[in-house]
């Protein structure tokens, strides 16, 4: 390799120095956030300039602020700091509250010596505000109205007996917009009322200890109650436009079964039987929502 000579580093210097790795930097050189000159070999030289901006990147990023809003910040001086420090001002008080939230709900948890693990889990969970309860954490924050009626549709996690641990699995962001956009929809209280009345039909089978067929039936029957009576034409179109991604659909619909067979192998049979039917009739389920593959033409979504 040349002598860059007293004022220019190589890559491996300036990591050594700065203690940024060069992965780190070619990732930032990459992002258009340093520009180092190239020797006619093509090696990086970096200037005491580029060393102090290289600097001024990390300290910002150790703030947790972006990558976008960082390279904003850069251009204009202090006005343009100051701008950008003030927008991510909010970012911070918000994972600071989390942070207390937690650090509250570890204290709770570990105030009662005789708690059961369940029990510590639940109270940890809890303090997770962008969980669903028991249903799961969507992939970003829902808005604070969706968040306050969501835990009125969902309060009391609707008696199942699924572990706490399951409101860490992570619901896709396919269905974090569907659980936005159904709120808009005046008649959602209707789908929430139809999947709170399925689970207390399962968990009656499972106090029944009841056979595995009369699991498949329950699939089967609630397939075609829902084709009976129609989901109202708004929210079947939100629901096939989540179906509209296959992939992750299926994932989706393996993963309620996992959750399902945490409250009992009967209760899991029973989304499966409901899944066999729905493709035996050329419908669309998700989860346990059961919708036509197309609107009915007579019929106008609101």
């Amino acid at each position: 390799m040349p002598d860059l000579g007293p004022s220019r580093l190589n890559i491996g210097q300036v990591a050594a120095l700065t203690g940024i790795t060069a992965g780190r930097i070619r990732h930032y050189e990459t992002r258009g956030l340093i520009r180092p000159a190239h020797t006619a070999s093509g090696y990086r030289h970096f200037s005491a300039a580029d060393v102090l901006r290289l600097l001024h990147i990390d300290l910002l990023r150790s703030l947790g602020m972006g990558l976008e809003e960082i390279g904003r910040s850069l251009g204009g001086g202090s006005a343009d700091l100051r701008a950008a420090l003030r927008r991510h001002q909010a970012t911070l008080v918000a994972e600071r509250d989390r942070l207390e939230r937690l650090l509250a709900a570890v204290e709770a948890a570990l105030a009662d010596p005789q708690a059961a693990q369940e029990r510590m889990v639940a109270r940890v969970a809890e303090a997770q505000r962008d969980t669903l309860g028991i249903f799961g954490r969507p992939v970003r924050p829902l808005s604070d109205h969706a968040r306050a009626e969501y835990a009125r549709l969902l309060g009391d996690d609707w008696g199942l007996p699924v572990p706490a641990l399951f409101g860490q699995m992570v619901l896709p962001p396919t269905i974090t917009e569907l659980l936005e956009a159904l709120l808009l929809v005046p008649e959602h209280p209707d789908l929430f009322r139809r999947m709170r009345g399925l689970a207390a039909q399962i968990l009656a089978l499972v106090a029944a200890g009841a056979e595995p067929r009369a699991a498949d039936r329950l699939g089967v029957d609630w397939v075609h109650s829902q084709l009976a009576a129609p989901l109202p034409p708004a929210i079947a179109t939100l629901v096939r436009a989540a179906c509209a991604r296959a992939q992750a659909t299926d994932l989706l619909n393996r993963g309620f079964e996992l959750w399902a067979e945490s409250i009992s192998p009967l209760a899991a049979e029973v989304l499966r039987a409901t899944r066999r039917e729905a493709k035996r009739r050329g419908v669309l389920v998700l989860g346990a929502i059961v919708v036509p593959r197309r609107p009915d033409p007579g019929v106008r979504a609101s």
